[in-house]
């Protein structure tokens, strides 16, 4: 049984790269420091306890906040930003 692996540039390495990229990008999301987000939790580990209260009572308002931002646009340079970190990390264990 012969491995089906994907011709460069054909319709099969198109959707997988396109998933990567979805891949990636909701993971960069996630990563961004709201409430309802990862990040957030990341971020209270490595605060004081004033700044874990502040979050946790902003946290029922995050996706509100989230939403709000992500309309605007102020948000895509930092999901730019945790996305080149993503793919840094990616090209250093597979080259």
């Amino acid at each position: 049984m012969e491995a089906v692996a994907p011709v460069a540039g054909g319709t099969m390495a198109r959707i997988l790269s396109t998933v990567a990229s979805i891949n990636i990008t909701l993971a960069a999301l996630n990563l961004i420091p709201i409430p309802p987000l990862d990040g957030s939790k990341i971020l209270m580990g490595l605060t004081s306890t004033r700044t874990q209260y502040l979050l946790a009572r902003i946290e029922p308002y995050g996706f509100f906040i989230l939403v709000g931002l992500l309309y605007l646009g102020l948000l895509d340079p930092l999901i730019g930003f945790f996305e080149w970190i993503i793919v840094t990390v990616i090209k250093v264990v597979l080259p």
